[in-house]
């Protein structure tokens, strides 16, 4: 959800389709980009993670990407920069991309717990478990209330051995029921990590 908007309507999606397919604008005084509107206020930070959200969900990757980089480039100081680019760039396989855009996010917002819990996901899926956990315990010390945080610290406390500590995290955002299914999965994942770690 981006500033109370969760996705675009119908219409507005089909016009940034058709804006996006017809590239840049040429007139005779100047090259316009389409972003610029002409006459028109610029691009919204908000209107441009949206642009490569909708483009990203259509399977229009070089797009999408063209749109992130130029929320990058105008909006450095926005959040949704980075959290949307690293969400497009895993869900398109690119683990260690998704990483260095979080990090470029870092620079800008030392200490995020977003972007540091996003991060150590990143790390999570990509077999190292040391650094995911490195950023979920950072996340966790500036939230300890917030329940993702805490779950994501109990899962990397699970998947190194740690069940006692897990349990009592995890005790704190799901039932027992769910602790104890947690704590199963995490017992068949652990290998992975341990081999994971074994070969970088």
């Amino acid at each position: 959800m981006i500033d109370g908007q969760s996705r675009l309507t119908w219409a507005a999606s089909m016009l940034l389709g058709a804006l996006l397919a017809t590239g840049c604008a040429t007139s005779p005084e100047k090259d316009l980009d389409w972003f610029d509107g002409g006459d028109m206020k610029p691009a919204s930070a908000e209107t441009l993670q949206l642009t490569a959200r909708v483009l990203a969900s259509k399977g229009e990757t070089a797009r999408a990407e063209f749109v992130l980089d130029r929320l990058q480039r105008d909006y450095p100081n926005f959040l949704g920069t980075y959290t949307e680019a690293a969400e497009i760039l895993l869900a398109n396989g690119r683990v260690k991309n998704a990483i260095s855009r979080l990090d470029q996010g870092l620079q800008q917002f030392p200490g995020n717990g977003v972007l540091l819990n996003n991060r150590g996901m990143c790390h999570l899926l990509d077999g190292r478990l040391a650094d995911a956990t490195r950023d979920f315990e950072a996340a966790y010390a500036g939230d300890p209330a917030d329940a993702d945080y805490v779950g994501n610290l109990a899962l990397a406390r699970a998947l190194a051995g740690n069940e006692s500590e897990a349990v009592a995290l995890w005790g704190r955002v799901v039932s027992g029921s769910d602790v104890d299914r947690n704590l199963e999965i995490a017992r068949r994942s652990r290998s992975k990590f341990a081999n994971a770690s074994a070969s970088k």
